[in-house]
Protein backbone atom coordinates (compact mmCIF):
# COMPACT_ATOMS: atom_id res chain seq x y z
CA UNK A 1 0.00 0.00 0.00
CA UNK A 2 1.05 3.58 -0.55
CA UNK A 3 1.37 4.64 3.06
CA UNK A 4 5.11 4.93 3.65
CA UNK A 5 4.67 4.81 7.40
CA UNK A 6 2.72 1.55 7.43
CA UNK A 7 3.63 -0.62 10.36
CA UNK A 8 5.45 -3.75 9.23
CA UNK A 9 4.11 -6.86 10.86
CA UNK A 10 6.43 -8.51 13.32
CA UNK A 11 7.19 -9.00 16.98
CA UNK A 12 10.34 -9.80 18.84
CA UNK A 13 9.17 -12.14 21.60
CA UNK A 14 11.09 -12.37 24.85
CA UNK A 15 9.79 -14.73 27.56
CA UNK A 16 6.46 -14.98 25.70
CA UNK A 17 5.43 -18.22 24.08
CA UNK A 18 2.86 -17.25 21.45
CA UNK A 19 0.48 -14.60 20.14
CA UNK A 20 -2.29 -14.47 17.56
CA UNK A 21 -1.39 -13.48 14.02
CA UNK A 22 -2.18 -9.91 12.91
CA UNK A 23 -2.86 -8.37 9.54
CA UNK A 24 -0.66 -6.11 7.46
CA UNK A 25 -0.01 -2.81 9.15
CA UNK A 26 -1.12 -3.94 12.60
CA UNK A 27 0.56 -5.03 15.77
CA UNK A 28 0.07 -8.77 15.67
CA UNK A 29 -1.21 -9.63 19.18
CA UNK A 30 -4.26 -7.99 20.63
CA UNK A 31 -3.68 -6.73 24.13
CA UNK A 32 -5.21 -8.94 26.78
CA UNK A 33 -8.59 -8.18 28.22
CA UNK A 34 -6.87 -6.73 31.26
CA UNK A 35 -5.21 -4.12 29.07
CA UNK A 36 -8.57 -2.75 28.04
CA UNK A 37 -9.59 -2.32 31.66
CA UNK A 38 -6.36 -0.63 32.60
CA UNK A 39 -7.20 2.17 34.97
CA UNK A 40 -5.85 5.53 33.85
CA UNK A 41 -4.02 7.69 36.36
CA UNK A 42 -6.09 10.56 37.64
CA UNK A 43 -4.63 14.08 37.39
CA UNK A 44 -2.38 14.92 40.31
CA UNK A 45 -2.36 18.04 42.44
CA UNK A 46 -0.62 20.01 39.71
CA UNK A 47 -3.79 19.98 37.62
CA UNK A 48 -5.11 18.46 34.42
CA UNK A 49 -3.22 15.91 32.36
CA UNK A 50 -4.14 14.31 29.06
CA UNK A 51 -5.99 11.02 29.73
CA UNK A 52 -4.97 9.47 26.39
CA UNK A 53 -1.29 10.14 27.05
CA UNK A 54 -1.64 8.78 30.58
CA UNK A 55 -3.29 5.62 29.33
CA UNK A 56 -0.78 5.00 26.55
CA UNK A 57 2.11 5.56 28.96
CA UNK A 58 0.60 2.98 31.31
CA UNK A 59 0.21 0.55 28.44
CA UNK A 60 3.87 0.96 27.55
CA UNK A 61 4.88 0.38 31.17
CA UNK A 62 2.66 -2.68 31.38
CA UNK A 63 4.06 -4.22 28.20
CA UNK A 64 7.58 -3.54 29.45
CA UNK A 65 10.57 -4.49 27.32
CA UNK A 66 9.35 -7.96 26.36
CA UNK A 67 7.28 -7.06 23.31
CA UNK A 68 8.34 -4.86 20.42
CA UNK A 69 6.75 -3.80 17.17
CA UNK A 70 9.15 -4.01 14.23
CA UNK A 71 9.15 -0.86 12.10
CA UNK A 72 11.89 -0.96 9.51
CA UNK A 73 15.09 -1.68 11.43
CA UNK A 74 13.69 -0.43 14.76
CA UNK A 75 12.26 -2.38 17.67
CA UNK A 76 9.55 -0.10 19.04
CA UNK A 77 8.18 -0.35 22.57
CA UNK A 78 4.62 0.48 23.56
CA UNK A 79 1.47 0.92 21.51
CA UNK A 80 0.50 3.45 18.82
CA UNK A 81 -3.21 2.82 19.48
CA UNK A 82 -5.08 5.61 21.23
CA UNK A 83 -6.35 4.25 24.55
CA UNK A 84 -5.12 0.81 23.50
CA UNK A 85 -6.75 -1.79 21.28
CA UNK A 86 -10.35 -2.93 20.82
CA UNK A 87 -12.12 0.26 21.79
CA UNK A 88 -15.88 0.26 21.31
CA UNK A 89 -16.76 2.72 18.56
CA UNK A 90 -19.02 3.80 15.70
CA UNK A 91 -17.37 4.39 12.32
CA UNK A 92 -18.63 6.17 9.21
CA UNK A 93 -17.33 5.87 5.67
CA UNK A 94 -18.67 7.45 2.47
CA UNK A 95 -20.69 4.29 1.81
CA UNK A 96 -21.20 2.61 5.18
CA UNK A 97 -22.12 3.16 8.80
CA UNK A 98 -21.19 0.68 11.51
CA UNK A 99 -22.10 0.84 15.17
CA UNK A 100 -20.60 -0.72 18.28
CA UNK A 101 -17.53 -2.18 16.60
CA UNK A 102 -14.23 -2.86 18.29
CA UNK A 103 -11.60 -0.67 16.65
CA UNK A 104 -7.95 0.32 16.97
CA UNK A 105 -7.05 3.91 16.14
CA UNK A 106 -3.41 3.93 15.09
CA UNK A 107 -1.93 7.36 15.83
CA UNK A 108 1.35 6.48 14.12
CA UNK A 109 0.03 5.89 10.60
CA UNK A 110 -3.54 7.21 11.09
CA UNK A 111 -5.16 3.94 10.11
CA UNK A 112 -8.42 2.73 11.63
CA UNK A 113 -8.58 -1.02 12.21
CA UNK A 114 -11.81 -2.79 13.04
CA UNK A 115 -13.07 -6.21 14.04
CA UNK A 116 -16.34 -7.87 13.09
CA UNK A 117 -17.98 -11.28 13.27
CA UNK A 118 -16.24 -12.25 10.05
CA UNK A 119 -12.81 -11.07 11.30
CA UNK A 120 -12.84 -11.43 15.11
CA UNK A 121 -9.07 -11.95 15.50
CA UNK A 122 -7.20 -10.10 12.76
CA UNK A 123 -8.61 -6.60 12.13
CA UNK A 124 -9.48 -5.19 8.75
CA UNK A 125 -7.72 -1.91 7.99
CA UNK A 126 -8.95 1.40 6.66
CA UNK A 127 -6.16 3.70 5.53
CA UNK A 128 -6.20 7.37 6.46
CA UNK A 129 -9.11 9.02 4.67
CA UNK A 130 -11.10 5.87 3.99
CA UNK A 131 -13.08 6.60 7.17
CA UNK A 132 -14.85 9.97 7.31
CA UNK A 133 -15.32 9.94 11.07
CA UNK A 134 -15.47 7.65 14.08
CA UNK A 135 -16.52 7.94 17.69
CA UNK A 136 -14.79 6.22 20.59
CA UNK A 137 -17.40 5.35 23.20
CA UNK A 138 -17.20 6.38 26.84
CA UNK A 139 -15.07 4.05 28.97
CA UNK A 140 -14.38 5.51 32.40
CA UNK A 141 -11.91 2.81 33.43
CA UNK A 142 -9.72 3.68 30.46
CA UNK A 143 -9.98 7.43 31.02
CA UNK A 144 -12.53 8.07 28.25
CA UNK A 145 -14.93 10.21 30.26
CA UNK A 146 -17.29 10.87 27.35
CA UNK A 147 -17.73 9.86 23.71
CA UNK A 148 -14.82 11.17 21.60
CA UNK A 149 -15.59 12.07 17.99
CA UNK A 150 -12.85 12.21 15.36
CA UNK A 151 -13.17 13.60 11.83
CA UNK A 152 -10.80 13.28 8.90
CA UNK A 153 -8.73 16.41 8.23
CA UNK A 154 -10.11 17.07 4.74
CA UNK A 155 -13.51 17.77 6.27
CA UNK A 156 -12.19 20.75 8.21
CA UNK A 157 -9.80 22.19 5.65
CA UNK A 158 -6.63 20.30 6.52
CA UNK A 159 -4.41 18.73 3.87
CA UNK A 160 -2.80 16.49 6.48
CA UNK A 161 -3.67 12.82 6.33
CA UNK A 162 -4.81 12.67 9.95
CA UNK A 163 -7.88 12.54 12.16
CA UNK A 164 -8.87 15.38 14.46
CA UNK A 165 -10.83 15.06 17.69
CA UNK A 166 -13.79 17.43 17.89
CA UNK A 167 -13.42 19.32 21.18
CA UNK A 168 -15.94 22.12 20.63
CA UNK A 169 -18.07 23.46 17.81
CA UNK A 170 -19.69 26.86 17.51
CA UNK A 171 -21.38 29.36 15.22
CA UNK A 172 -18.03 30.65 13.97
CA UNK A 173 -15.17 28.95 15.81
CA UNK A 174 -14.63 25.26 16.41
CA UNK A 175 -11.80 23.54 18.27
CA UNK A 176 -9.98 20.35 17.30
CA UNK A 177 -7.19 18.21 18.69
CA UNK A 178 -4.84 16.00 16.72
CA UNK A 179 -3.01 13.03 18.21
CA UNK A 180 0.16 11.73 16.62
CA UNK A 181 2.74 9.12 17.60
CA UNK A 182 6.40 9.45 16.70
CA UNK A 183 9.33 7.14 17.33
CA UNK A 184 11.31 8.38 20.32
CA UNK A 185 14.23 7.14 22.39
CA UNK A 186 13.40 5.17 25.56
CA UNK A 187 14.47 7.16 28.60
CA UNK A 188 15.61 4.10 30.53
CA UNK A 189 17.65 2.25 27.92
CA UNK A 190 20.46 3.73 25.84
CA UNK A 191 22.33 0.50 25.14
CA UNK A 192 20.46 -0.56 22.01
CA UNK A 193 20.81 1.67 18.97
CA UNK A 194 17.80 0.08 17.28
CA UNK A 195 15.45 0.49 20.27
CA UNK A 196 12.65 3.09 20.09
CA UNK A 197 9.32 3.77 21.77
CA UNK A 198 6.01 5.25 20.64
CA UNK A 199 5.75 8.82 21.94
CA UNK A 200 2.25 10.27 21.79
CA UNK A 201 1.83 14.00 21.12
CA UNK A 202 -1.16 16.29 20.66
CA UNK A 203 -1.74 19.62 18.92
CA UNK A 204 -4.69 22.01 18.92
CA UNK A 205 -6.36 23.71 15.96
CA UNK A 206 -9.30 26.04 15.56
CA UNK A 207 -11.49 26.42 12.51
CA UNK A 208 -12.92 29.80 11.53
CA UNK A 209 -16.16 29.33 9.59
CA UNK A 210 -15.92 32.89 8.30
CA UNK A 211 -12.48 32.54 6.73
CA UNK A 212 -12.90 28.78 6.21
CA UNK A 213 -9.38 28.18 7.51
CA UNK A 214 -7.94 25.79 10.06
CA UNK A 215 -5.14 27.21 12.19
CA UNK A 216 -2.87 25.66 14.78
CA UNK A 217 -2.75 27.29 18.22
CA UNK A 218 -0.17 26.73 20.95
CA UNK A 219 -1.44 25.50 24.27
CA UNK A 220 0.06 28.23 26.43
CA UNK A 221 -1.68 31.24 27.93
CA UNK A 222 0.28 34.02 26.24
CA UNK A 223 -0.14 32.43 22.80
CA UNK A 224 -3.89 32.02 23.28
CA UNK A 225 -4.36 35.63 24.37
CA UNK A 226 -2.19 36.89 21.50
CA UNK A 227 -3.91 34.68 18.92
CA UNK A 228 -7.36 36.11 19.57
CA UNK A 229 -6.59 39.67 20.71
CA UNK A 230 -7.68 41.08 17.35
CA UNK A 231 -11.05 39.41 17.73
CA UNK A 232 -11.85 39.63 21.42
CA UNK A 233 -10.17 40.09 24.79
CA UNK A 234 -10.27 36.56 26.19
CA UNK A 235 -8.69 37.30 29.59
CA UNK A 236 -12.07 37.09 31.38
CA UNK A 237 -11.97 33.32 30.77
CA UNK A 238 -8.26 32.75 30.05
CA UNK A 239 -6.14 33.64 33.06
CA UNK A 240 -3.17 32.03 34.76
CA UNK A 241 -5.21 30.25 37.44
CA UNK A 242 -7.66 28.74 34.96
CA UNK A 243 -4.88 27.76 32.57
CA UNK A 244 -2.79 26.13 35.31
CA UNK A 245 -5.78 24.09 36.49
CA UNK A 246 -6.87 22.92 33.04
CA UNK A 247 -5.25 24.32 29.86
CA UNK A 248 -7.43 22.32 27.45
CA UNK A 249 -10.59 23.22 29.34
CA UNK A 250 -9.53 26.89 29.28
CA UNK A 251 -9.06 26.77 25.51
CA UNK A 252 -12.54 25.29 25.14
CA UNK A 253 -13.91 28.15 27.27
CA UNK A 254 -12.13 30.62 25.00
CA UNK A 255 -13.80 29.13 21.92
CA UNK A 256 -17.20 29.31 23.60
CA UNK A 257 -16.49 32.91 24.67
CA UNK A 258 -15.54 33.88 21.11
CA UNK A 259 -18.79 32.38 19.85
CA UNK A 260 -20.93 34.19 22.43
Amino acid sequence: MANTKRLMVGLLLISISSFGQGSTGAIAPSLSANSNTLVTRMPDARGWSDPAMNHNALLRDKLGDGVYVLIGTYKVMGSPYLFGQRRNADIFTPKEKAYNLNINYNTYNQEVEFYSTSNPVAPLIKEAGEVDSFTLKQDLESGITKDLKFVYGAQIGSTEKAYFQVLQTGSRYSLYKRYKSDLGYPSGNYGQADLRQFDLFSDYFYYDAETKKLKKVKLNLSSIIKEFKGIKDVTPVANSDAFSANPEGTLIKVINYLNS
